[in-house]
């Protein structure tokens, strides 16, 4: 037989390279693009928690800078929840194409205010609970009070301000986490392992930065995740993220601005309502680098999620039969 002609065999190695550069391609769009041509939910996430970050970070930096003032604080605090609306909207709209109300963010109704409300009384009596206990033990040691050194007013603007912060930090927070983030796991895996890792994401947010010997790094990987769960508990039994940012912003505020428990070992949060030292073994009052990771806290929230699951379910038949 004749030799096998030239523009034959460049042609079949063309037909072989767009045979697989067309594999490659169909490969590439599995793994990136799920059937709706989204980028399937790890992409989504990937890119969001970026962007999220750097946002927050960025505006902090940016607005508030090195060493804010107080009015500077409170307007980057602001556009951080602006911009991370925008942001959540846009991924939601544009790249889940998704309603923006199935991450719980709506307007509040009247029962809705009733749940801030029960969240905000929630949150501070916890953290009160858990000052008085660390009180009784005596591992925590009143110093003094601001009231005797700024006065009624002066004391009360501090309190204002120090709300607004968390009020603002909480809103971005569960929005991410809670929201869009745990959305986005809970339409594509089992509910136990959507919870699971929208709390690891959510500790590992409040890590980045810190450090911790291996026990309280356990033990604070432990807590954040605990309290992550509690509050997507609340928002599945709301039906919305009202709740978990009102208790989310009154654990907080009262930790920093109302009991000063800060940092063991150390004094207490700068502007404290109440002037506190902890002095007790690290494993009840905290780590050296952030106060919930300790045991008292861990027993506390699951408290707190064994009673708000009796507590709602024990409503249901109540207002079924109503």
């Amino acid at each position: 037989m004749g030799a096998v002609p030239q523009s034959v065999v460049v042609a079949a190695w063309f037909c072989d390279q767009s045979a697989d550069h067309s594999f490659l391609c169909m490969s590439i769009k599995q793994f990136a693009v799920d059937a709706e041509r989204r980028p399937r939910t790890g992409w989504r996430i990937l890119g969001y928690f970026v962007c999220w970050f750097a946002l927050y970070g960025g505006v902090l930096y940016l607005v508030a800078g090195p060493e804010p003032t107080v009015v500077r604080n409170v307007i980057a605090h602001l556009v951080v929840v602006g911009a991370g609306v925008g942001v959540t909207a846009m991924f939601r709209c544009f790249v889940d194409r998704r309603r923006w109300r199935d991450i719980g963010l709506v307007a509040p109704d009247r029962r809705q205010l009733a749940f801030i409300a029960a969240g905000f009384a929630a949150g501070v009596t916890v953290v009160g609970l858990w000052f008085a206990v660390q009180l009784a033990l005596g591992s925590a040691k009143v110093t003094g009070f601001e009231l005797t050194e700024r006065g009624v007013v002066g004391t009360t603007g501090v309190l204002a301000v120090g709300f607004l912060y968390y009020a603002t930090s909480a809103t971005t927070e569960e929005m991410a986490f809670r929201g869009y983030i745990f959305q986005n796991l809970r339409e594509r895996l089992p509910m136990t392992w959507a919870v699971g890792l929208t709390g690891l994401l959510f500790a590992s947010g409040h890590f980045i930065g810190g450090s911790a010997g291996p026990l309280h790094f356990a033990i604070g990987l432990l807590d954040f995740v605990l309290f992550s769960s509690l509050m997507i508990l609340t928002r599945l039994r709301t039906g919305a993220l009202w709740m978990a940012i009102s208790f989310h912003a009154a654990w907080n505020w009262a930790q920093d601005y109302l009991f000063g428990v800060g940092v063991a070992g150390e004094d207490d949060y700068h502007n404290a309502l109440v002037h506190v030292r902890l002095d007790g073994p690290s494993l009840l009052v905290g780590g050296p680098h952030n106060a919930d990771t300790d045991l008292l806290t861990i027993l506390l929230e699951v408290m707190l999620i064994i009673g708000y699951c009796w507590y709602t379910r024990a409503r249901r038949p109540a207002e079924a039969r109503s």
